[in-house]
């Protein structure tokens, strides 16, 4: 994730003092609090443990050296880590922290796109996802969510086509075109509307694509 992180910042011409720096910050830092949520709760999934983007933030907040770093840096990161995992990013963010946020949650969700295009390919997709092998098909409930809001809830996702159709509404909100030239450079959107083309939701499927490619 930090190496996307920065690949996303150079290509958007991000230049000014400490840019660089911060870029690959946030992508190495968004996850810290997996460690200790881990190692706590025995599970990566923050509904049955704690929210990993605040105890990250917590936890560098607290416990990183943040000596010659400048306060105004150290907002932006922390800031990062904080929302990167949110459904939203909360109205009212300064600007700085905003620019961060948006970063690293484009890079995450763009690292997870690639790693579940790895998995499916090579077999090993619900290692990753074993909740999502309770079911095949679509969940009503998420598709009629979806529908009507434009997201979906990971408490209505049971199969990995819950979980495809999920992940086609995060490009809804990605934040640059750079990551949506990146999605569809390597035909990950593509891909997930192959794996629903089956399952009678054609039209929503378009319309999220559609969306997802307005902004290239």
């Amino acid at each position: 994730v930090s190496a996307i992180c920065s690949e996303i910042a150079d290509s958007m011409g991000w230049e000014e003092e400490g840019d660089s720096w911060q870029a690959a910050s946030v992508g190495l830092l968004h996850d810290v609090g997996r460690f200790t949520q881990y190692r706590d709760y025995s599970t990566f999934f923050d509904s049955l443990s704690v929210d990993h983007g605040d105890l990250g933030a917590e936890i560098i907040m607290n416990e990183f050296d943040w000596h010659g770093i400048p306060d105004i840096l150290k907002g932006h990161i922390i800031s990062a880590v904080k929302f990167h995992n949110k459904k939203e990013i909360p109205s009212g963010l300064k600007l700085g922290a905003y620019k961060w946020s948006c970063l690293v949650r484009d890079a995450d969700k763009i690292d997870i796109y690639r790693m579940v295009e790895e998995r499916i390919d090579n077999g090993t997709i619900f290692e990753m996802l074993p909740r999502h092998q309770m079911a095949e098909g679509l969940s009503a409930e998420l598709v009629e969510e979806i529908r009507m809001t434009g997201s979906g809830s990971y408490s209505q996702a049971r199969s990995l086509q819950d979980y495809r159709l999920i992940q086609l509404t995060w490009g809804c909100d990605l934040n640059f075109p750079v990551s949506v030239a990146t999605l569809k450079e390597e035909k990950i959107v593509e891909r997930i509307r192959e794996d629903l083309s089956s399952y009678g939701i054609n039209d929503l499927v378009d319309k999220l694509i559609n969306q997802i490619y307005s902004m290239v």
